[in-house]
């Protein structure tokens, strides 16, 4: 006879009865795990969902009843920690390297702000996972960011970190982040930002935006910069925070 198996999903706790064929999600804040008699019972409310003896459990596997019912009280304590209105998330830090050596040639014609996130400092270790998993938040062959991942209603925040090299007096540089089919959606990040010296100036911006349509998550979203004179431009990185809706 084959066992149960039980694992937390989210706010959920899934229960597998492999002989019946049945499986059952229950909310995660309304249970409570105990041994009675020799058997695992997990109960809602006053009332018993589950009881087996531990040697009917395959998964979580445990050589013992105490270690067990630990396992299942941390599915359960960890799932009722969760915000009340279903949020989930995860962020990830992509560090360029390549425009450090050869920086972004900038002009009245705009052009990507590209990042290889070859960088020492790039992480992607934290991004969300599981149920609500989400490969990455950055292409970087095509230098954009990618929200195919998402869902519409979800929300990104854009941590933007450049250098421009202003080489003229009194150069105004503008760095927008376009989205959707053709660039329909423009987001500015600096506007209209004039120079008066010549010289490198540290650039940081901090923008949150939302996927309000398909055509936003399945369109990869381009940062461009664009000046009245010339000058060039180096990348540091970007942080992205993805918050998931439900």
């Amino acid at each position: 006879m084959a066992g149960f198996i039980l694992e937390q999903s989210g706010d959920q706790l899934y229960i597998y009865d492999p002989d019946n064929g049945n499986i059952n999600y229950y909310d995660i804040s309304s249970l409570e795990v105990l041994a009675v008699s020799n058997n695992i019972v997990i109960k809602q409310g006053n009332s018993s969902i589950f009881s087996q003896p531990h040697s009917n459990i395959d998964e979580p596997a445990s050589n013992s009843i105490p270690s067990l019912v630990k396992t299942l009280k941390s599915y359960i304590t960890s799932g009722s920690t969760a915000s009340p209105d279903g949020f989930s998330g995860g962020w990830a830090d992509y560090a360029d390297v390549a425009t450090k050596g050869t920086p972004i040639a900038v002009s009245a014609v705009p052009a990507v702000l590209t990042n290889d996130g070859l960088g020492v400092d790039t992480k992607t270790a934290y991004l969300p996972t599981g149920g609500n998993g989400i490969t990455q938040l950055w292409n970087t062959s095509s230098n954009g960011f990618d929200f195919s991942d998402l869902n519409v209603g979800d929300m990104v925040d854009i941590r933007m970190h450049i250098s421009v090299i202003i080489a003229s007096v009194n150069t105004v540089v503008d760095v927008n982040l376009v989205m959707g089919s053709g660039g329909s959606i423009v987001v500015p990040f600096i506007s209209d930002q004039n120079y008066k010296a010549t010289g490198t100036f540290e650039v940081v911006r901090y923008m949150g935006i939302y996927i309000g349509s398909t055509d936003v998550r399945d369109t990869l979203a381009q940062l461009k910069i664009e000046a009245d004179k010339a000058c060039t431009c180096t990348v540091h990185g970007w942080y992205i925070k993805a918050i998931r809706r439900g």
